[in-house]
């Protein structure tokens, strides 16, 4: 083996270790954050959830290489010194197979993640919509800058906190009075834009009682900047038990 050879080896060994080493450190770091997610209170929630955490421990693995294959190559094979104004000894150098493999693996990736978790995840939110029984609806209105609930099927109108049973199918009816807002529970795990002049729907299913005041991750949020009172544009949710809704709905309807 020559010397050309036998450095580019020497090179690869260095690349392989750094990126073991970065991939350890990384997934470990992502192991700690799914440990540490916040609040999965919906159905939806969790496969959102799965979902994202697939991408992450594949974007850190990527990452990595890519970002290890840059610095490693920076710190082995800089000048040995300030004077050495020297070309180096490769300046371009193609491979055809490293190009092939590497288009390859890329095509592959991207198509394995528009089948999961693009595809598969699709499926299952709407398979949900689809099999919804008799959903809850309420209409929620945006304007700048605050939201409005109305039950129309329970007669309550125009109310300023959105209450909602536990393990029922909601349908989200979505309107907006005057600009784009964006309808977001955090703890829901979606968000959808309301948009002037056109009805929406988001489904959702509740799945963790609570409420705003004891977890900030239970309210509405709008995330589109919709003007100067964008940051404070959100409302109260209370998530209850059924027998609990129905209550509400007697005391709240007309």
């Amino acid at each position: 083996m020559n010397a050309a050879k036998e450095n580019l080896w020497k090179a690869f060994r260095g690349l392989v270790v750094v990126w073991i080493i970065g991939l350890a450190i990384g997934e470990t770091l992502i192991a700690w954050g799914v440990d540490n997610w916040p609040i999965l209170g919906s159905i939806q929630a969790h496969i959102t959830a799965d979902a994202t955490t697939y991408l992450m421990w594949q974007a850190v693995a990527i990452y990595v290489l890519v970002g290890g294959t840059i610095v490693y190559s920076a710190v082995r094979f800089r000048a040995s010194s300030m004077s050495d104004t020297a070309a180096p000894t490769y300046q371009k150098r193609t491979w055809a197979p490293f190009v092939v493999t590497w288009l390859a693996l890329a095509i592959a990736i991207n198509l394995a993640n528009t089948i999961y978790p693009g595809m598969v995840g699709l499926e299952q939110l709407w398979g949900i919509q689809l099999d919804a029984k008799k959903p809850l609806v309420i209409d929620v209105t945006a304007q700048q800058w605050k939201w409005t609930f109305s039950y129309p099927k329970q007669g309550v109108t125009d109310v300023s906190k959105l209450v909602v049973p536990e393990g029922r199918t909601i349908d989200f009816v979505l309107r907006s009075k005057d600009v784009v807002h964006d309808f977001w529970v955090p703890a829901w795990g979606e968000k959808k834009d309301v948009i002037p002049n056109e009805v929406r729907h988001l489904f959702i299913t509740p799945t963790v009682l609570g409420t705003t005041a004891t977890n900030p991750m239970i309210r509405v949020q709008c995330t589109m900047i919709c003007g100067n009172g964008h940051p404070l544009m959100r409302a109260p949710v209370k998530v209850v038990t059924a027998a609990d809704f129905k209550k509400w709905v007697a005391n709240n309807s007309f």
